[in-house]
């Protein structure tokens, strides 16, 4: 599960900046919805896959991404350009894949390496 911010996390406001919840798999009508996803494959943000490769089952985190490893300097949807993003994530459960990845999927993974 997850939620992210940008400005800083609500708990370390200082100054004008006041931080902005941008999403959250805690939804308010069917509550927490875990977040599936892939890791190390680039399905999400690569701060995302780095922290997601290096936690363990069960583990909380508060996450700080810089840009170079979320959006960039163009942002996406609601989150700005050159937006440092900040995460509260728990690991819930980790899983094996269900499904063993294409020889072709398996050729980009090699040739585009975390």
């Amino acid at each position: 599960s997850y939620t992210l911010w940008i400005n800083g996390f609500p708990d370390d406001e200082s100054g004008d900046k006041k931080a902005i919840q941008i999403d959250s798999s805690r939804k308010p009508i069917v509550g927490d919805q875990p977040f599936r996803v892939r890791a190390g494959v680039k399905q999400v943000i690569r701060g995302w896959d780095l922290a997601l490769m290096d936690m363990k089952e069960g583990e909380s985190r508060r996450l700080i991404v810089p840009p170079s490893l979320g959006y960039g300097d163009k942002g996406v949807g609601p989150i700005p350009g050159k937006a440092t993003l900040y995460f509260e994530m728990k690991l819930t459960k980790v899983e094996q894949p269900m499904e063993k990845l294409s020889p072709e999927a398996e050729k980009w993974m090699q040739d585009n390496p975390l």
